[in-house]
């Protein structure tokens, strides 16, 4: 049985065509791609909870300048779930050379010799970017790079939807918050499921929307976009009648009381509660809750977690599964 599930994985991972190549955007891999993907992911779920040889000797530095739970702690999980081992810095900007002004691409040059592939998270988008493709010498995982993207939590999110839909083609999804001009998680994933061409409804105030570029990303890889702005209740209410998934992207708010209180009273509109899931579900409509977490008060209700509706927390589980794959096609023999 392992031996046929490690065979399996290797031609899968083959398949997937990203030995040697680093992960920056969902929007860079194909459809053929991201089924290849899926298929691997499902291949690895039954060593999910063990682990197995593939990438014994193989070493992965994580490197994250932003704080995190789910991203560092499942990335690391699933390389060691794969037989390798992960030598890991949280705090870089306290306790690496980044505390003595040391450059992003220097950084990435001495992982390099240290380490077979890097997971990076960093907080300026274009700086993270452009040191990853010009400063590493092995692949780079983005964990979340400024406010744009974050394409694994992408990745495991349409993985979620591919396992519990069957199909990416017919799917309609909403992604909604107060403020989607920060929405990465939102973003990757949508840009993922436009692929497929997928319907996508992109609800947020006027003056914070999905940035430009990202819409244009989603619009050119086939998806069907609808933009909705400054929803009323009511809006928010008949738009998750019409969605199967009812995708909330966080809302990256900064610490503060003020921060998150203002944050509240902006998401009033786009709070998710029970009653309006349950009302689509009367008229025959089931719709899922996803959320990238961690989760703050004001965005849904709680009592969500005690039905079928949500998927938050399977999410993470599904996370493991994806990055595995995503770790071992990109590592490849």
């Amino acid at each position: 049985m392992a031996y046929k599930i490690i065979s399996t994985a290797w031609d899968l991972a083959e398949k997937v065509g990203l030995s040697g190549k680093s992960f920056l955007s969902v929007s860079e891999l194909s459809k053929e791609q991201l089924l290849a993907l899926f298929e691997l992911a499902r291949a690895l779920e039954p060593i999910g909870r063990s682990s197995a040889n593939f990438l014994n000797g193989k070493v992965m530095a994580t490197f994250f300048y932003e704080p995190s739970t789910r991203t560092r702690l499942s990335t690391e999980t699933a390389m060691r779930r794969l037989g390798g081992s992960v030598i890991t810095e949280a705090t870089p900007l306290l306790s690496s050379s980044a505390a003595k002004e040391e450059s992003l691409h220097d950084t990435l040059r001495v992982l390099s010799k240290y380490a077979d592939i890097i997971a990076l998270r960093h907080s300026d988008y274009d700086l993270a970017m452009d040191a990853a493709r010009t400063a590493a010498e092995v692949p780079v995982i983005n964990c979340g790079f400024g406010n744009r993207e974050h394409p694994t939590q992408g990745l495991l999110d349409i993985y979620t939807i591919w396992r519990m839909f069957g199909n990416l083609e017919n799917v309609t999804v909403l992604v909604a918050a107060a403020d989607m001009s920060r929405g990465r998680s939102g973003h990757s994933m949508a840009m993922g499921l436009a692929k497929f061409g997928a319907k996508i409804i992109l609800a947020s105030p006027k003056d914070l929307p999905t940035p430009r570029e990202v819409v244009d990303i989603l619009i050119s890889s086939g998806g069907q976009v609808e933009e909705v702005f400054d929803c009323t209740t009511d809006m928010m209410t008949d738009l998750i009648a019409k969605a199967d998934f009812v995708y909330l992207p966080g809302c990256r708010v900064p610490k503060g009381t003020d921060a998150r209180e203002e944050f509240r009273k902006r998401n009033q509109p786009y709070y998710i509660s029970l009653e309006q899931l349950e009302k689509a579900r009367k008229n025959g409509h089931m719709t899922y809750v996803m959320h990238s977490l961690p989760r703050f008060a004001g965005e849904f209700d709680e009592n969500i977690d005690k039905t079928e509706h949500e998927l938050y927390f399977k999410q993470v589980q599904f996370g493991v599964f994806a990055r595995m794959a995503l770790i071992l096609s990109m590592i490849g023999v």
